[in-house]
């Protein structure tokens, strides 16, 4: 499911331009507090919400246009009363007006409002359709992608792989197949047909990649920094494990905030909306229409 919201703040509100491990500590939050129903399907599937093993979701970086940047401070200054997040993650749609809920009753603190810690509530909301899932696909990077060398047989000083290096595809398939087959309880994703170890997986990137070195406050992963690059792809995947990516994020830690992609303009011309996934295709609304224009700022 992917959810957009927008979360009201007070005008000049000073948040810092690495956010992440906020808006990550405030989704642990959210779900701890879910329901035994949902935390019942949670554990059914290995994982538990309390403890913050759950990590299949991602989210988009903030849309906090209009604003003032302080480079030297690290920090940007609000001049709206709203900013925009959507939260995107692998689980039952049918615990999508639960999660909404959850969210409403739990503000975001990020940054400072005269000198003040700073909340943002949510004030609107929407439940965004799913794409036609297609073994063929083409996205854009919203955030950074961070994938690490996976050949033991060829260490590299820096693991971070850049997405025109030569290997790259494969620790990018091989991070993505190890996810999958975790939300999966370990199971053979052949037997479940989920997955055709003859399936030719293909990375394609479109034009340059630019890296993006994010510092990280506190978080359950202990992680102070993380690296990755935003750019534009084309990828050919089994539509489950297709779909799966879509929602839980591309690469590595998108519990941070990373791996979260869209569909590519030139691909969304010829995307259909529905198809056959786990996402039933909802578009209800709360409280209003918000706007659908997305202005994101550079890590």
């Amino acid at each position: 499911m992917r959810i957009q919201f927008t979360l009201s703040c007070q005008k000049g509100t000073i948040i810092p331009i690495n956010y992440q491990s906020e808006i990550s500590n405030w989704v642990f939050s959210v779900l701890s507090m879910a329901s035994p129903e949902m935390s019942t399907w949670a554990q059914k599937r290995g994982f538990d919400f309390a403890s913050r093993t759950f990590k299949l979701f991602t989210f988009s970086p903030l849309a906090i246009y209009p604003y003032e940047m302080d480079q030297v401070k690290q920090e940007f200054k609000l001049q709206g009363n709203q900013v925009k997040l959507t939260f995107s993650a692998y689980i039952d749609p049918s615990f999508e007006q639960q999660i909404i809920q959850l969210f409403r009753q739990t503000p975001l603190s990020l940054g400072v409002f005269e000198q003040q810690p700073a909340k943002f509530e949510v004030k609107h909301w929407q439940v965004l359709p799913p794409p036609g899932f297609k073994e063929v696909m083409q996205f854009k990077a919203s955030s950074p992608i961070s994938v690490t060398n996976v050949d033991e047989e060829k260490p590299l000083a820096n693991p971070y792989l850049m997405p025109d290096n030569p290997d790259y595809d494969v620790s990018f398939f091989t991070h993505a197949v190890r996810r999958f087959k975790a939300a999966q309880l370990y199971k053979s994703l052949a037997a479940l047909k989920l997955l055709d170890p003859s399936f030719p997986m293909n990375f394609r990137l479109f034009g340059q990649s630019k890296s993006r070195l994010i510092h990280l406050k506190p978080n359950s992963d202990g992680i102070q920094q993380l690296r990755g690059f935003v750019y534009d792809f084309e990828i050919s995947m089994p539509i489950p494990l297709m779909e799966f990516c879509y929602y839980t994020g591309f690469g590595e830690y998108p519990q941070l905030g990373f791996g979260f992609v869209e569909i590519r303009e030139k691909d969304k011309e010829k995307s259909t909306y529905g198809g056959g996934g786990q996402n039933k295709p909802p578009h209800h609304q709360g409280h209003g229409n918000p706007h659908q224009g997305h202005h994101r700022n550079q890590h």
